[in-house]
């Protein structure tokens, strides 16, 4: 597959994820930008170097806080939290978002090499306002693209919100998927899945899942052509934009605002045609 060809499977998506990449950290002090993005690269890129001494000296007692984020967010402290608010000021925000910012995009871009053997080619579009903005509209471009069914999708959401720890994933549950019949026996399978019934399908898509937030850079042997195999294309560049945007529940799990809406039970919620995430209301059986 060509670039071209695997853009045009998804050209919303990508050219959100294209602005997203341009839109300027917005953080207020010198090259801390490029200091996170070297961060990163240096977690997640073999080949990669970040000067740890250098980063050190600048963020302080966030350091270890920025590492498990892009590592483990689940494995966050409270006292890690604290220490990086308190060591980041009012830059925490959008450090946050800048460290998820090139987490996904790296991500990302072994996705694309590693199941298509080609990356989309960016285009040259104007920044956002700002970078929530651009995620914004990331999150809603890619909650419109509809090749998957909603089984898959749910199956593909609970596995990241369990991997990370959200407390508000873990605890809503797609309106659609359960008027088409899906009980929570079938999202129980989702911790113990190889061991499971669900259809091989379902596994495939779980194993992707693990694999994009475990070992993004060097998926297990076998995996693309079982994603290939399973699979369409569109549904396969859905599946992967799905585990990105799912992933973004990791800016809430770091500064540890994922409080679920509800005490007790799930909530259920629905996806607006702008791609907006409406919460409530019950499956009409």
């Amino acid at each position: 597959m060509s670039p071209d060809e695997l853009r045009a499977l998804a050209p919303e998506p990508f050219a959100a994820l294209d602005v997203l990449r341009v839109t300027p950290a917005g953080i207020g002090r010198g090259d801390l930008d490029a200091l996170v993005a070297a961060l990163v690269g240096g977690l997640l890129e073999p080949d990669a170097r970040c000067d740890r001494e250098r980063a050190s000296s600048v963020f302080g007692d966030a350091l270890p806080f920025l590492e498990q984020m892009v590592l483990d967010v689940s494995s966050i402290t409270d006292a890690e939290r604290v220490a990086a608010v308190d060591a980041l000021g009012a830059d925490a925000f959008s450090v946050v978002q800048w460290c998820w910012s090139v987490d996904v995009c790296t991500r990302l871009f072994y996705a694309w090499r590693q199941l298509f053997e080609a990356v989309p080619r960016p285009e040259t579009l104007d920044p956002a306002p700002s970078l929530w903005e651009a995620l914004e509209s990331f999150f809603a471009a890619v909650a419109r693209c509809d090749e998957l069914d909603p089984v898959t999708t749910e199956l593909v959401r609970l596995r990241g919100a369990r991997a990370h720890d959200c407390r508000l994933c873990r605890s809503i549950r797609s309106l659609r998927a359960a008027e088409g019949g899906v009980t929570e026996a079938t999202y129980d399978a989702v911790d113990h899945y190889e061991r499971s019934a669900l259809a091989e399908r379902h596994k495939v898509a779980l194993r992707l899942v693990d694999a994009i937030v475990w070992q993004p850079v060097a998926y297990p042997s076998g995996l693309a052509e079982q994603v290939r195999s399973q699979f369409t294309p569109g549904e396969a560049v859905e599946l992967v934009l799905d585990v990105a945007r799912n992933g973004a529940n990791k800016i809430a799990v770091a500064l540890g605002a994922d409080a679920p809406h509800v005490e007790d039970g799930i909530e259920y919620y629905a996806i607006a045609a702008d791609g907006t995430v409406v919460y409530g209301g019950q499956p009409s059986y």
